[in-house]
């Protein structure tokens, strides 16, 4: 893998090897084309994607190659290091997931602010230099601010030239754009005594492994650990709030391991109900990404509910819930133009194949409560 970017920067979200190249013995390319390839050698799975050979756009930073390319099908295409990081076409998917469900299930429970005018959500958010996330966030009018931690401001100024949604975004009064380290941000703001409702924490992978079949631990690791859990939690614990995360893709065997491990600290920390839930995505690996949400609250009336049992509740939505967030969604977000999420999708989202669910959900205490090694 080439990638080799710091933890709080960008919005990719599974680390594989990617290179730009002419592959001619594989691929029929016409003579201005070229291929991003995206190697997972832990599952012997290759995936490609052809481009137009010269970049619209090209930077540099202290930490990486930012490039935009154009694509027949998906669009603008957003690279790092060679590594493709979003498409126009299904950028959404995940970045409307990843803004949108904390603070329908945050409103959800507090259903009395739900028809209110007043702003008052504080938010972090944690990577995703692209701006996608910051943007759909402030379609909340619920939304005071948004903290915006992101450590490359390379990123932060080409996105403001290439992204439509970001060309004025952190010129935004709502926005706050901190150009720091994520995992030192979150502690400082502790130590400050700030308090949040939401956090969203859009970081690149802990790691991969290469073609030796050798784990290569990234720099992004940091933000996956107890001690970085706890701190998210302590920021939310006084709010009752809500946090999602990147929760990797369940189809690699080394991240089911890890989203079973995340889930459980996340429950021996504290949180309540946090799920796993699944994204389509074509253009990321295997074509599924997750994200894991969880409640920073001592409400504990509700377990989750696994398609398996028999029962009425939908990992944590039970049908109040449900149309809660339907009525918010109604109020807040139906004339906001949401390409992917939706209240329907927001519940089902957290419904699994049945062999993943049963893995990641094990009731195993010694292995939910693993520390990190």
């Amino acid at each position: 893998m080439k990638v080799h970017f710091s933890y709080a920067i960008i919005l990719f979200h599974h680390v594989v090897r990617s290179v730009l190249a002419e592959l001619s013995n594989t691929i029929a390319l016409e003579p201005n084309e070229v291929a991003i390839m995206e190697d997972e050698f832990e599952i012997g799975y290759v995936q490609s994607l052809i481009l137009e050979d010269t970049p619209l756009y090209s930077s540099k930073s202290i930490y990486q190659d930012i490039k935009m390319y154009q694509s027949k099908h998906y669009g603008k295409v957003f690279v790092l290091d060679d590594c493709l990081q979003l498409t126009e076409r299904d950028a959404a998917h995940y970045n409307e997931m990843l803004a949108h469900v904390p603070i329908a299930e945050y409103m959800a429970k507090n259903v009395d602010k739900i028809n209110s005018s007043d702003a008052f959500l504080r938010v972090l958010v944690i990577g995703g230099g692209d701006g996608y996330v910051v943007s759909e966030v402030l379609k909340h009018t619920s939304v005071a601010y948004v903290d915006h931690v992101d450590l490359d401001e390379e990123v932060i100024k080409s996105s403001e030239k290439i992204f439509p949604w970001a060309a004025d975004l952190w010129q935004n009064d709502r926005v706050n754009l901190h150009i720091a380290d994520g995992s030192k941000f979150v502690k400082e703001q502790l130590e400050k005594g700030i308090s949040y409702h939401i956090i969203i924490q859009d970081a690149s992978d802990p790691f991969y492994y290469d073609k030796d079949d050798q784990i290569v631990i990234l720099p992004s690791s940091v933000l996956y650990t107890r001690e970085h859990f706890e701190t998210m939690y302590h920021l939310l614990k006084a709010e009752n709030g809500v946090m999602t995360m990147q929760g990797e893709t369940y189809n690699i065997p080394s991240n089911l391991v890890e989203i079973k491990k995340w889930l459980g600290l996340l429950t021996d920390i504290g949180f309540q109900q946090s799920r796993y839930g699944s994204i389509s995505i074509g253009t990321y690996p295997t074509g599924q990404i997750g994200f894991i949400t969880s409640h920073a609250t001592d409400d504990v009336e509700k377990d989750v509910c696994f398609s398996s049992q028999s029962c009425d509740e939908f990992h944590g939505l039970d049908e109040t819930d449900f149309q809660k967030i339907k009525q918010y969604f109604s109020k807040a977000l139906v004339d906001k133009s949401t390409k992917y999420y939706h209240p329907r999708i927001h519940r089902s989202s957290f419904d699994l194949p049945l062999w993943v669910e049963t893995f990641i959900y094990a009731k195993d205490d010694d292995e939910l409560k693993t520390e990190d090694k």
